[in-house]
C-alpha cells in the first residue's frame, strides 16, 4: 500500500507592508541612478572637453608670448584669439577684430573647434564662429577696470611680458563662458576680449561653477557668483608697475 504524498499547507503568509514600501524605495533609487547616471556621464564628458580645449589655448598664449615677448595686447595687435591662431593649427595669423565668418574662412573650421565647448548653449548666428572663452583684460592692460591695481603706470592696451606675472599660479588667463553687457553680447571668435566681468554682465549659459585656467597652466572650478572686485582681489597677479 502507498503512502500517499504530503503536499504542504500553503502558510498564506504575503509580503508584510513594510516589505513592499522598502521593494519600492530600493526601485525607485535604482531607477533614479538609472536616469541620472547619463546626465552626470554626459556633463562630467563636457567638462573634460572644456578643459582639454583650455590646456590648448593656454599652451598657444604662452608660445605666443615666448615669440613676442608679451601678452596679445589692444594696441598694434590682432584681438586674442585671432592673435594666437597660428599655434592652434592654422597656417596664418589673422589681423584685425570682429567676428570670424565661416564663409570667408571656411579652412579654420578645425581651429576654431579649440575655442568651443558642448557645455555652450548660448545661441548666436551661424553664419559665424563661435567662441566658449573669454580673456582676462590684465594680460593686455585693458584700460577698462585694471588702472586701481596699481598698472596706471604701465602703457594702456600693451600686452604684459610673461616674466613680469609675479604670482602665475594666482593669475586667472582665460575663462569659461561670457560676461557680455546688459542684454547680452554674442562671444564670437575674433571679436573682442569678451573678458571676465569687465562688462559688468551676468554669466550666461552656465550652472554654478567655470573653468578658469591660469598662467601656469593648471585648471580650476570657481564659483561664477563671484563678484568682479571678488574676482580681481584673488585671481589677478599683483601690481606690476612700471614696464616698458
Amino acid at each position: 500500500m502507498k503512502t500517499p504524498i504530503k503536499t504542504p499547507a500553503p502558510s498564506g503568509r504575503g509580503f508584510t507592508l513594510v516589505e513592499l514600501l522598502v521593494v519600492l524605495v530600493i526601485v525607485a533609487a535604482l531607477a533614479a541612478i538609472a536616469f541620472t547616471l547619463p546626465a552626470r556621464m554626459k556633463k562630467s564628458a563636457n567638462q573634460a572637453v572644456t578643459a582639454a580645449n583650455l590646456r590648448q589655448i593656454g599652451v598657444a598664449m604662452v608660445t605666443y608670448t615666448a615669440d613676442k615677448g608679451r601678452f596679445p595686447g589692444k594696441n598694434d595687435d590682432p584681438v586674442w584669439d585671432r592673435a594666437i591662431i597660428a599655434n592652434l593649427g592654422f597656417e596664418s595669423p589673422l589681423p584685425g577684430n570682429g567676428p570670424l565668418n565661416r564663409g570667408t574662412y571656411p579652412t579654420l573650421e578645425n581651429s576654431a573647434k579649440i575655442f568651443m565647448t558642448p557645455e555652450d548653449t548660448e545661441k548666436r548666428d551661424s553664419a559665424f564662429y563661435a567662441r566658449s572663452f573669454a580673456i582676462v583684460p590684465w594680460t593686455t592692460n585693458n584700460s577698462n577696470g585694471t588702472w586701481f591695481r596699481g598698472w596706471k603706470d604701465r602703457p594702456v592696451n600693451v600686452g604684459v611680458p610673461y616674466s613680469a606675472i609675479n604670482a602665475p599660479e594666482k593669475a586667472a588667463m582665460v575663462v569659461q563662458g561670457h560676461h557680455g553687457i546688459v542684454g547680452g553680447t554674442a562671444n564670437y571668435l575674433g571679436s573682442g576680449g569678451h573678458a571676465y566681468k569687465d562688462m559688468g554682465g551676468p554669466v550666461k549659459t552656465l550652472g554654478a561653477t567655470q573653468q578658469v585656467l591660469f598662467a601656469d597652466g593648471h585648471i580650476e572650478k570657481i564659483s561664477n557668483r563671484l563678484t568682479n572686485a571678488e574676482f580681481v582681489a584673488k585671481y589677478w597677479p599683483g601690481t606690476i608697475g612700471n614696464l616698458d
